[in-house]
């Protein structure tokens, strides 16, 4: 059954890029790369930002939504691509985002009498409702905006800001730093001056393509319900109508009791110090992925995990940390089921993952031609998949636009086959999991969550090596 409509919408404009200045150099088209491509038909990133701002209507109007749109028409003018389109020439041979004059971000903006503090708690929520606090992109065939945003108003209790971001323009990493500019020049009051950090790099040429994965990319898209299948059209996907998103959190010490206790693991079955060092990233997708495993008891042969990994750093030559598109590739690791519901499950599933990050050294890039063919099997065969989406690095509990700090950030997912990464609010050094669940699902899913952290503290003298030794084994983040 349809959700009622939640928002009421009180406008809908179009913030257009604040005119240039001569001296600031801008780019209006970018071709796509084999990175961007991968993405090309799939489903938008969507962020929720809930501030706790208890204002009025009258407030909302005449204070922070006029700071909010100049604002982000001054960022516009060094992030243009944003209030541009994905199009697909006729004389290209591959998809290009274009802007032109007279485009421009669309900006939703409403008002909901929904629970404030509910949708913006940890606890299991229904997925469905979220997507009213999200804009949609008005998409066709041949041509998808961009970006779209809403700012919705709950009043005497706060707001939030939702964006909808087309995949194939930018990866999370790039979504993010745009939100982060815009986030600087609110609160500096339209001050357009960004950090190196915040600056956008958009020049493509760099990217280095030798094995031609672009072509791949892009013959596979052509053939999908093809032939010459040029359409932009986006995969629908949406959560089941009983699904529900939650949050769950491990804070650094639960991160490295775990740590200590997967390489105590390790040392009993090796009787030698790990040869692997699971990271925070390691330990939390670890940690989760059996939690879901155990919670789903899959009957498949094998379940698998998709890891996203960064390659700004990792290519030949690297590109900057600021390289404004997507720059990703993803890995799939496979594991029996059987094995991630055993008592070491947690362990099995860490040192699964530390060798595939592991295999870098081999290539970023290695088998990455395979990776939708791969995808698309495990897929058409009902694999067990799960993916993981965003990461703790972005910090988006840093995102402050002048009224505070986050109250939440909410990823929103659509299916019980991803997961969502994100910094703890505390800034504590802790990691927040967003994870979409069936109604039966989700008392199970927490009880094992918290069972799991209780296990690995009462079994704090596991991190112990014997006892004529008494010493802490060492940790290596």
């Amino acid at each position: 059954m349809a959700q009622p409509n939640l928002v009421k919408v009180l406008d809908v404009c179009r913030v257009a890029p604040m005119p240039h200045s001569p001296n600031l150099t801008t780019q209006t088209s970018l071709p796509l790369t084999f990175f961007d491509i991968f993405w090309l038909r799939l489903r938008p990133s969507q962020r929720l930002f809930f501030y706790e701002f208890p204002v009025s209507k009258a407030e909302l109007r005449d204070t922070i939504l006029p700071k909010l749109k100049l604002s982000l028409s001054v960022t516009l003018q060094q992030y243009l691509p944003l209030a541009g389109n994905l199009t697909w020439p006729l004389d290209s041979d591959k998809p290009i985002v274009q802007y032109n004059e007279g485009d421009a971000v669309s900006l939703t903006v409403g008002e909901s009498e929904e629970d404030f503090y509910h949708l913006s708690g940890n606890g299991f929520r229904e997925a469905e409702k979220f997507h009213h606090y999200l804009p949609c992109l008005l998409a066709s065939k041949t041509k998808v905006p961009a970006l779209a945003l809403q700012v919705t108003l709950f009043p005497n209790a706060g707001f939030s800001i939702g964006h909808t971001a087309h995949h194939p323009v930018f990866d999370g990493k790039s979504i993010t730093m745009f939100m982060h500019s815009w986030a600087s020049i609110c609160t500096r009051g339209g001050d357009s001056t960004l950090t190196p950090e915040l600056t956008p790099f958009y020049d493509r040429t760099i990217v280095n393509d030798p094995s031609d994965i672009e072509k791949a990319y892009l013959n596979g898209w052509l053939a999908h319900n093809g032939p010459n299948n040029r359409s932009l059209e986006i995969w629908e996907s949406r959560s089941p109508p009983d699904a529900m998103l939650g949050t769950f959190q491990l804070t650094q010490a639960n991160i490295e009791s775990i740590k200590k206790w997967v390489k105590a693991k390790w040392q009993e079955k090796h009787t030698e110090k790990p040869s692997f060092h699971p990271t925070t990233f390691v330990i939390t997708s670890a940690y989760t992925w059996v939690c879901l495993v155990k919670t789903r008891k899959p009957t498949t042969e094998k379940v698998y995990l998709y890891i996203s990994v960064d390659c700004r750093a990792r290519l030949e030559p690297p590109l900057p940390s600021t390289y404004f598109g997507n720059c990703t590739t993803g890995y799939i690791i496979d594991e029996d089921p059987n094995k991630l519901m055993e008592e070491d499950g947690v362990a099995i599933a860490a040192l699964a993952i530390c060798e595939a990050i592991g295999g870098f050294h081999d290539g970023v890039l290695k088998g990455a031609k395979q990776l939708i063919p791969n995808l698309l099997s495990i897929r058409k065969e009902g694999g067990f998949l799960i993916s993981i989406a965003s990461s703790p690095r972005f910090k988006v509990y840093e995102i402050d636009f002048g009224w505070g700090r986050p109250k939440k950030v909410e990823m929103v997912i659509e299916n019980s086959g991803a997961l969502s990464l994100s910094d703890s609010r505390d800034g504590n050094g802790g990691v927040e999991i967003g994870v979409v669940l069936e109604k039966h699902e989700t008392e199970e899913f927490a009880s094992l969550f918290a069972r799991g952290l209780k296990y690995h503290r009462v079994h704090e003298s596991c991190y112990y090596e014997e006892p004529k030794k008494r010493k802490k084994l060492v940790h290596e983040s």
